[in-house]
């Protein structure tokens, strides 16, 4: 087949959309005439219909070489230089287009966007005006003019004239506040990719069930839509569908290797599915694209602290509470970490959060943990003990099956079924309760924090919930209450004496748990972690003052750093 017969056929190929046909066609003409600047051109058309501008542009420049008077070629580079993130060689060969045809209006409309995205909105607005100077019914440049302008009116104006144009809907939805945008667009569910994409990061706050179907229309659309490839691995990673999720982050990496989004999503989705050391590299190319993300350091910091590398982890720690000093579950993070390095090496771990208490001297954590590693008794022991339960609500029983913890199915072995009230001190997320309910029981749970209150809620075992100290509580109500059992299961841990606790309970059923201290510890010590241990002979003592009948069960607690920690049940009548 001869020269132009298969340029001809490639073309008609190229205009039906059989974007590959083409391409093998046009590569074949190039194999004997690779200077042909209108075959060069027009792979440079198809590789940015493919959303491939990188490569697009190395096809119109290898074009311009052998076109340079092609104000058509320039105009073609100038619009994939701009997709691929390149405004100012953009602007470069907007303006070589106009100089060889100063009389294409697209050419001003489309350097007017660059100017628009650097923000030089006064150069955006002048060359809008010239490209309607050249057509004063350019629809498109009136939209943008408009949109740069926030002209709503006018916007509103041309959806009302032109019903059917997308672009101006769109537009008109991104000067509208995000609900009014996401009920306009509703109206106007036009199927083109920019609508359908924003449709889908709209419905992430208003009704995300229906978030993922437009994402996925998004990406049918547009199957370059790097966002589209993102937010559809986020929704199958909710479905812990890792295979799914891993080939859409994949390819949003492929398409842009700087994209933060992709990586993070991408290190995320290998964190969780246990694949730290992938998630380690992806989560450091996150970090090098953007170092601000408090988020991306903090869980990048997550996995050096699962491998024990303590420092580089704190350093990244702080890096994320520097970036969000509101952020408690920074603040914690810094607090275990630090706890994990004292066992380590005492004297660094001291003088970090030594430096952390000087940095930041009035935050819970670091004047808790200063306390704790010196031995000391700190007042922010309660408001420490709150937020770490508040920040452990959503993990708490997870963590607790994977340590071992067994304290409420231990507890009701021992007292067996109790008809009637159970005040259950420091319920937590009410696992007490699933052990103790029964159709003759009646629970009362109290605790500090209210997140894990609202998943003892959840349980459906307690016909009463307060959110309080147990000692105020215990002062106030138990003398009528008079409870058939008091429960305190790892509560005492959070205690240094704990004799007012057994004053406020008596003459009642008591059973609780202590950590088992060593020999050589009269009544009590502090550990690094910020929890007590205590001596099991001096809690008997302690414990004569105000019951006759006394149990002692020596039990484990649970596993730290895959060792046993011993603790003693006391079940007190």
């Amino acid at each position: 087949m001869g020269y132009d017969l298969l340029f001809q056929q490639a073309v008609k190929l190229h205009e039906a959309g059989e974007l590959t046909k083409a391409e093998n066609i046009y590569r074949q003409i190039l194999e004997t005439a690779p200077d042909n600047a209108d075959v060069l051109n027009l792979m440079g058309m198809i590789a940015q219909a493919k959303g491939l501008h990188d490569q697009a542009c190395n096809w119109f420049y290898r074009a311009a070489k052998q076109a340079p008077s092609s104000a058509h070629i320039y105009f073609n580079l100038g619009l994939s230089l701009f997709n691929d993130n390149k405004p100012i060689e953009a602007i470069d060969a907007y303006q070589k287009s106009i100089q060889l045809q100063s009389d294409i209006k697209e050419t001003y409309n489309y350097l007017a966007e660059v100017y628009r995205s650097l923000g030089q909105t006064e150069l955006a607005k002048q060359n809008y005006q010239k490209a309607l100077e050249l057509d004063s019914s350019y629809l498109d440049a009136k939209i943008n003019l408009a949109y740069l302008q926030k002209d709503i009116s006018t916007l509103e104006t041309i959806v009302s004239q032109n019903q059917d144009n997308a672009m101006a809907v769109y537009y008109l939805s991104r000067l509208y506040d995000d609900e009014k945008a996401y009920q306009f667009l509703l109206k106007h569910n036009f199927p083109i990719y920019d609508i359908q994409l924003r449709l889908g990061e709209l419905a992430l706050t208003f009704t995300p069930n229906t978030a993922e179907e437009y994402f996925k229309n998004a990406l049918e659309l547009n199957h370059y839509s790097v966002t589209a490839q993102i937010n559809l691995g986020n929704f199958a990673v909710q479905r812990q569908d890792w295979q799914q999720a891993e080939k859409l982050f994949r390819r949003a990496i492929e398409l842009d290797k700087n994209s933060f989004e992709a990586h993070a999503g991408y290190a995320h989705m290998l964190q969780l599915s246990g694949r730290k050391s992938e998630a380690l590299d992806e989560y450091r190319a996150a970090v090098v694209i953007n170092p601000e993300s408090a988020a991306v350091s903090n869980n990048l910091g997550l996995i050096l602290k699962d491998l024990q590398e303590y420092i580089e982890a704190l350093g990244l720690f702080f890096n994320a509470f520097s970036k969000d000093k509101t952020r408690e579950e920074y603040q914690i993070n810094i607090a275990e970490t630090l706890t994990l390095l004292y066992y380590q090496n005492p004297d660094e771990a001291k003088k970090i959060a030594a430096n952390w208490l000087k940095q930041a001297p009035d935050n819970s954590f670091a004047v808790h943990l200063n306390a704790a590693f010196n031995g000391e008794t700190s007042e922010a022991n309660q408001i420490y003990t709150q937020k770490l339960f508040d920040n452990f609500a959503d993990n708490y029983e997870l963590v607790l099956a994977r340590i071992g913890y067994q304290l409420p199915r231990r507890f009701r072995e021992i007292t067996g079924p109790v008809e009637g009230t159970i005040v259950d001190f420091g319920c937590g997320s009410g696992l007490i309760g699933v052990a103790y309910k029964t159709p003759f029981s009646n629970l009362i749970g109290v605790d500090l924090s209210e997140k894990m209150l609202v998943l003892a809620e959840e349980k459906n075992c307690y016909e009463r919930l307060a959110r309080e100290d147990i000692l105020s509580f215990g002062k106030r109500e138990l003398s009528t209450i008079r409870p058939k059992l008091i429960t305190a299961a790892d509560v005492c841990c959070y205690m240094e004496d704990l004799e007012p606790l057994f004053k406020i309970c008596t003459p009642n059923p008591l059973i609780f748990s202590i950590e088992q201290a060593s020999d050589e510890v009269k009544k009590a010590k502090l550990l690094p972690n910020g929890r007590y241990q205590h001596n099991p002979q001096y809690i008997a003592q302690l414990l004569a003052k105000y019951y006759g009948t006394i149990e002692q069960h020596p039990t484990i607690l649970r596993k730290e750093n895959n060792e046993d920690v011993k603790g003693m049940i006391f079940y007190c009548r």
